[in-house]
């Protein structure tokens, strides 16, 4: 007996980081990035590998959809499976060129766009942003605390900020940036695709188009 149902979308741990996939069986599960090392990734594609392979030594669980995090925001909820399965298939083919990026342009991007339609996000790159923003928010409260008994600024702190805001900045014009040119590269078929699965017979709606979630804006 199968431990997951097709069309799932699972993650598995990798030491500082979660792997993501869409589960069709036992013997093909499609994830992107492989099971190469973080320094390998770049070179990796959109692969179909078997359960065992996508776990490694860890064990995979399916990822929650559907709800409102405090921390991370929305989290849509998923699609029927065989729309998830139909969108994995459609990506694994059309294969877009766009390198491996840990930041921009990951498996759980791909996997959520899988899942969700035309949600492009990375709940790990964005719980990230949340760190940083408490962080930021510590310091903060830490130089004020220094002002009102009107001791110096350590010499650190200077660094720490200079260097935190670098990072900041970087971090998130990589991911808008990665996602855009993602959208760049594939809305055309994507969106033709998306138009195929919601005239299938199988929405019960084949004489009622709805309306296709327009990709995300990454331009700001």
């Amino acid at each position: 007996m199968n431990r997951f149902s097709p069309g799932a979308h699972l993650q598995v741990r990798r030491g500082i980081y979660d792997h993501h996939g869409v589960y069709i069986s036992d013997d093909r599960v499609i994830q992107f990035g492989s099971g190469a090392s973080l320094r390998d990734k770049h070179s990796t594609r959109l692969d179909a590998v078997t359960l065992a392979d996508f776990e490694q030594s860890g064990t995979a669980v399916v990822v929650r959809h559907g709800y409102e995090s405090w921390f991370t925001g929305h989290h849509p909820a998923a699609d029927e499976p065989w729309k998830v399965i139909a969108r994995a298939e459609f990506l694994l083919k059309l294969q877009p060129g766009l390198p491996y990026n840990l930041i921009g342009h990951n498996c759980e991007i791909i996997a959520n766009m899988c899942a969700s339609g035309s949600w492009t996000e990375s709940y790990q790159v964005r719980r990230g942003f949340g760190v940083r923003a408490y962080a930021s928010a510590a310091t903060m409260l830490y130089v004020a605390w220094l002002g009102r008994r009107k001791l110096p600024l350590p010499s650190w702190l200077y660094a720490w900020v200079v260097i935190g805001s670098a990072v900041s900045i970087a971090s998130r014009t990589t991911y808008n940036h990665g996602i855009k040119k993602l959208w760049d590269e594939i809305r055309d078929d994507w969106l033709a695709h998306e138009h195929k699965l919601e005239e299938d017979p199988r929405n019960g709606q084949a004489s009622q188009r709805r309306h296709t979630p327009a990709p995300p804006d990454r331009t700001g």
